[in-house]
C-alpha cells in the first residue's frame, strides 16, 4: 500500500489500517485556508464498503455544545435575548426546588451546575417535559460549583436557546449559522433521512444499552445500522434535535465555524463577540463551551496550552489556537460499526502532533 506524501494523512492511514476508525477526514489551516485537508477510509462497512470523501458529513456528537448550542446561546445573550446569569430553576419551573434550581445557565454551559454526566432518560418519556422530570428527580453528581462534564446541562441550554430563540434548534442553526457561512451540510438531520450518505455509527444502541443497566430490556433500543441519525440515545429521543448532541456536518464546514469564532466579521458579529468562548480558561479549565488544551490528555504538550477545543464520542474534535489562528479538525466514525474497548487518545494525539509539526503538510 503506498503512503500518502501529506505527514496528516500519513498519520491517518496508519492509524485506519490498525483498526483505530474506518474512516477520517480533516481540515487544519487558518483564516488564509487550509493547509491540509482530505478523507480516507470508509463511510460505511455494511452492507458494503462506501469510501469517505471530503463531502461526507459525519455525525459531530458533543461538538454540537460548541459549535451549535454555545454559539447560539452567546449570540442570543448579546442580542438581549437570553441571559445566561437566569438560574436554572427561573428558566425551568420543573427544576426550581430541586440542588440545580440556584445553578445558572452559565453554569450549566461550564459543567459546574451539579448534574449527573448521563441518564438514559429516554427511558422515561420523548419530551422536553419528560426530560425536565426526569432531570429534577436525579441526585446531583457533586457539590455546586464543582466541574463535572454533563450532557444535561447541555440538554437543558439547548432548551433555553430554543425558548429565547423563538425556534427549534434546527431551524434556529440554519438561519443563524449554516446560511451565513454557506455551510450545506451541517446541521440536524433529526429524522428527515437528509444525511444517509453520511458516516455510519453503532449498529444498533448496544453501547447504551449496557450503560442503562438493568433498565435495558424495556428500552426502545434501535437494532438497526445507525446511517445518517444521531447515535446519542437523549438527542434520538427528541426526536433527534438536542442541545448536546446531533448536529452533522463535515470537516471544512466544522472548520468554517471555528474560524468564524477567530474571525465574528465572518457570521456577521462584531469582532470579540466570541471572546468568551476562546478565553482564558476558568478554574475548572474551561472557558464559555470548551476545555483548554493544558488539561486534555489527547492534546497537551501538542498544542499551546490555551488552546481550546471539544471532543465527540464518535470520534471527533475541533481546536483552536487564537494566538497561532490555527483550527484542527478531525472527523471519524470510530464507533463503527460497534463501540470499541479502546479508547481513541493515542489517534487523537498521532493526529495533532503531525498537524502542529513544522511542515505538517509535507
Amino acid at each position: 500500500m503506498s503512503r500518502p506524501k501529506d505527514a496528516i494523512a500519513r498519520a491517518l492511514a496508519l492509524q485506519i489500517e490498525i483498526g483505530a476508525m474506518p474512516a477520517a477526514q480533516w481540515w487544519v489551516g487558518g483564516p488564509e485556508g487550509p493547509i491540509s485537508r482530505g478523507a480516507q477510509g470508509v463511510a460505511t462497512r455494511e452492507p458494503s464498503p462506501v469510501p469517505a470523501t471530503e463531502s461526507t458529513p459525519f455525525d459531530l456528537a458533543s461538538l454540537t455544545k460548541p459549535l451549535v448550542t454555545t454559539l447560539l446561546a452567546t449570540m442570543l445573550e448579546r442580542d438581549n435575548r437570553l441571559a445566561l446569569s437566569a438560574t436554572l430553576g427561573a428558566t425551568f419551573p420543573q427544576l426550581r426546588d430541586t440542588p440545580y434550581g440556584a445553578a445558572t445557565l452559565r453554569d450549566a454551559a461550564y459543567h459546574r451546575a451539579g448534574l449527573p454526566a448521563w441518564s438514559p432518560l429516554y427511558l422515561e418519556g420523548a419530551t422536553r417535559e419528560d426530560y425536565l422530570a426526569s432531570i429534577a428527580a436525579l441526585a446531583p453528581a457533586g457539590p455546586p460549583g464543582a466541574t463535572v462534564y454533563s450532557d444535561l446541562g447541555y440538554l437543558l441550554l439547548g432548551f433555553a436557546v430554543e425558548r429565547a430563540g423563538g425556534a427549534a434548534l434546527d431551524r434556529l442553526v440554519e438561519e443563524r449559522v449554516a446560511r451565513p457561512l454557506g455551510l450545506p451540510r451541517f446541521g440536524f438531520p433529526g429524522r428527515s433521512g437528509r444525511y444517509r450518505d453520511a458516516a455510519a455509527t453503532e449498529r444498533g444502541n448496544a453501547y447504551e444499552r449496557r450503560l442503562a443497566g438493568a433498565t435495558a430490556p424495556r428500552a426502545p433500543f434501535r437494532a438497526e445500522l445507525i446511517r445518517g441519525s444521531v447515535h446519542d440515545g437523549n438527542a434520538w429521543g427528541l426526536g433527534g434535535i438536542a442541545g448536546h448532541a446531533g448536529a452533522f456536518g463535515t470537516a471544512e464546514e466544522v472548520a468554517r465555524i471555528a474560524l468564524a469564532l477567530l474571525e465574528p466579521p465572518r457570521i456577521g458579529r462584531p469582532r470579540g463577540s466570541f471572546d468568551a468562548m476562546l478565553g482564558p480558561s476558568d478554574t475548572g479549565g474551561r472557558t464559555l463551551g470548551f476545555p483548554a488544551a493544558a488539561r486534555t490528555e489527547s492534546v497537551s504538550g501538542v498544542l499551546g496550552d490555551d488552546a481550546v477545543g471539544h471532543f465527540g464520542f464518535t470520534g471527533t474534535s475541533v481546536w483552536i489556537e487564537a494566538r497561532a489562528q490555527r483550527v484542527y479538525v478531525l472527523l471519524t466514525n470510530r464507533v463503527h460499526p460497534e463501540v470499541p474497548d479502546a479508547d481513541f487518545v493515542g489517534t487523537r494525539r498521532a493526529f495533532h502532533a503531525a498537524a502542529a509539526a513544522p511542515h505538517a503538510a509535507s
